[in-house]
């Protein structure tokens, strides 16, 4: 990236919204995952082991935000989910399976499309 897309790049972090800060690194982590899929597919094993590591990163980041003080259960559950999703971007990378990321890959869109109808449902009960 040049200087004028990092800027552009923090400001956009910087004034997004939590909802939004969270879609980006889900957003971030199909991208890696889904280069990693390509990879995989075209046995290019150093860029898989890049792309899998760099989606374990952002999965990571997503663990290390949930909070179970207000709801233990849902938190439990959510955590459960993402660390599903951590086991096979592990497995892509380590046994090169295509199976495994396509499975981490849609768990991936149905938790965007989830997150994404109920921030429409908040916005809508507003």
């Amino acid at each position: 990236m040049n200087g004028a897309e990092d800027e552009y790049l923090r400001t956009k972090v910087m004034t997004a919204s939590p909802y939004r800060l969270h879609l980006m690194v889900i957003d971030g982590m199909l991208r890696h995952s889904r280069n990693a899929l390509k990879a995989i597919d075209s046995e290019d094993f150093e860029t898989s082991h890049h792309e899998t590591s760099r989606a374990r990163e952002f999965c990571a980041e997503v663990l290390g935000g949930i909070r179970d003080d207000s709801a233990p259960d849902l938190a439990a559950n959510v955590k459960d989910y993402f660390l599903h999703i951590q086991k096979y971007l592990f497995l892509a990378d380590m046994q090169q399976d295509r199976t495994s990321a396509e499975k981490a890959i849609a768990l991936l869109e149905g938790y965007r499309e989830s997150w994404v109808e109920l921030n429409s449902r908040l916005a809508a009960a507003v």
